[in-house]
């Protein structure tokens, strides 16, 4: 989403008018399925994808009729009978995409460049589009709303609309469409994407960063070696920390609940001194690699220092999803796909 953004963001500097389709609900899928967007250029490319097959060619055929008369348009694809056979999204139901043109105006350029300043930066902002019943929404209508305030935009919305909006997003990390008496709005959050902390940058570590970037999460890496924690080996991850040891390297960390911490260290001694740190913090998530074997006698020895059972039940160990891996690419996957598990579980429970 984020390099979709800044896409949108480049061709609207350009000075090119762009259309973009968006999910904004679909049936018999979880509700993250909307907010998934493509963007269709005037000329017919595409940049990303709303899910492929009738639905993204049904998007395309349309966006010249959104050009040529610079309104948004709703429609609602029938997922069921012969259409489900040919797609691969959903089975059943239906999905509803919103295609809205987006001038390259001095306004909208600095709507959407505020919007990815504040996704970049993980502060709380609602972009909101509104959509009249007819979907024939004018241009010029959308805008930032910060702490039930309107930051950016025409500010045609009243405060008891403007408030009702904010109440109605709070927790909410996927777009939603609101409908009020003074009509509907199609809301998109920006929000802090999950912190995942990467202690131990060795093989298993690189592919888990890499994997972990790609569905979301900001990632931190540290380790006592500068020749394993550097950024060659690193590209993608936002923060790398070379630490004089494990002992206290926690300390000065931002850790709270929408952090995850992955313990990967080289060895038992550093994965017992970063675990015993890790209970202390209010981490959504704590996992640790190895063996049961290695786990039950990190345990014991931490019993013995005091830690209670019940903090040591919390910690995914051996950490990552059963699924018979054996590579490090493949541990990877098993340990972003529990990570992606918790993150849903914790979203859920915090929303």
């Amino acid at each position: 989403m984020r390099n979709l953004i800044k896409n949108l963001c480049q061709l609207l500097d350009s000075g090119e008018d762009i259309v973009v389709a968006t999910i904004v609900s679909s049936s018999g899928s979880a509700p993250r399925t909307a907010g998934t967007k493509m963007i269709i250029r005037a000329n017919g490319e595409i940049s990303g994808t709303i899910g492929g097959g009738l639905v993204e060619a049904r998007a395309q055929q349309t966006a010249p009729q959104v050009y040529a008369n610079r309104h948004a348009q709703t429609y609602v694809f029938d997922m069921t009978g012969a259409n489900a056979d040919t797609m691969d999204m959903i089975c059943g139901g239906e999905v509803e995409v919103l295609l809205e043109h987006i001038a390259a105006n001095d306004s909208n350029r600095a709507l959407f460049q505020a919007w990815q300043q504040a996704l970049e930066d993980g502060r709380r902002v609602l972009l909101v589009t509104p959509l009249q019943k007819d979907s024939q929404t004018r241009e010029g209508l959308r805008c930032l709303i910060e702490d039930s305030t309107i930051v950016m935009g025409p500010g045609q919305l009243d405060a008891e609309t403007v408030e009702r909006i904010w109440t109605e997003a709070k927790g909410k990390n996927f777009p939603l469409l609101i409908k009020l008496p003074q009509g509907d709005f199609y809301v998109e959050p920006s929000f802090v994407p999950a912190t995942l902390f990467l202690f131990g940058a060795g093989h298993v570590c690189q592919p888990t960063a890499a994997l972990a970037h790609m569905v979301g999460f900001n990632t931190v890496v540290l380790d006592d070696r500068e020749e394993f924690a550097n950024r060659k080996r690193f590209p993608t991850a936002s923060t790398i920390h070379v630490v004089g040891s494990y002992e206290g390297c926690m300390n000065h960390l931002d850790i709270d609940a929408s952090s995850y911490l992955v313990i990967i260290s080289r060895g038992h001694r550093h994965d017992q001194t970063l675990l015993h740190q890790a209970l202390h913090t209010g981490a959504g998530y704590i996992g640790m690699i190895g063996s049961r074997g290695k786990r039950d006698k990190i345990y014991r020895n931490l019993l013995d220092e005091g830690v209670p059972q019940g903090a040591l039940d919390k910690v995914y160990a051996p950490i990552g999803m059963a699924i018979e891996a054996e590579t490090p690419e493949e541990i990877a996957v098993s340990i972003v796909g529990e990570l992606i598990l918790a993150r849903a579980r914790n979203q859920v429970k915090n929303g």
